[in-house]
């Protein structure tokens, strides 16, 4: 019976201490992941506030994107659906904008034919006052992260490049 006894506790310290160990070390993995996010991790926009007038914003934006070889697709003053929809409603001017660079649409579409379900790339500009507003591009590198294909993210990875620099320029 002392040996029935001394066996139990034994299993039940081994299995506190193993407890213990696998406590510290998801603690210590947890906290690497926290930093590596927290330093590395890239967000899924990118933005830059202007010191111009929301329709001037569009205006660069517009001419800043044909530069880098993207044509607007589409264009939704979100600001216009949502008041007309929801009575009292006084949402601040925020016009979502598709743009799209055919030469990288094509070749992602040919490497994943179902892609099209993020195209076309998405941008905000918002109106934060008279005399200022904010411009707020998708992150194709980040959002499209989802994809398994070098090829395709390498594609993310130039048109992310193009976007920054649109960015850049206004």
């Amino acid at each position: 019976m002392l040996s029935v006894l001394h066996d139990r506790q034994y299993i039940i310290t081994y299995n506190s201490e193993i407890i213990m160990k696998l406590k510290s070390i998801l603690f210590v993995l947890f906290i690497t992941s926290f930093l590596v996010n927290a330093a590395g991790q890239d967000s899924y926009y990118i933005s830059k506030k202007l010191d111009v007038s929301y329709e001037k914003a569009i205006e660069r934006l517009k001419t800043e994107l044909k530069k880098e070889g993207f044509g607007v697709v589409s264009e939704t003053a979100m600001h216009e659906t949502i008041n007309s929809k929801i009575p009292g409603s006084d949402m601040d001017p925020y016009v979502a904008i598709g743009a799209c660079n055919a030469k990288y649409a094509k070749k992602v579409i040919g490497l994943e034919e179902n892609i099209g379900l993020f195209l076309p790339c998405k941008i905000l500009v918002k109106y934060t006052s008279d005399e200022s507003s904010e411009v707020v591009i998708i992150n194709p590198k980040v959002a499209m992260s989802v994809v398994e294909n070098k090829e395709a993210n390498a594609i993310f990875d130039e048109v992310t490049e193009k976007l920054k620099n649109v960015l850049k320029s206004l």
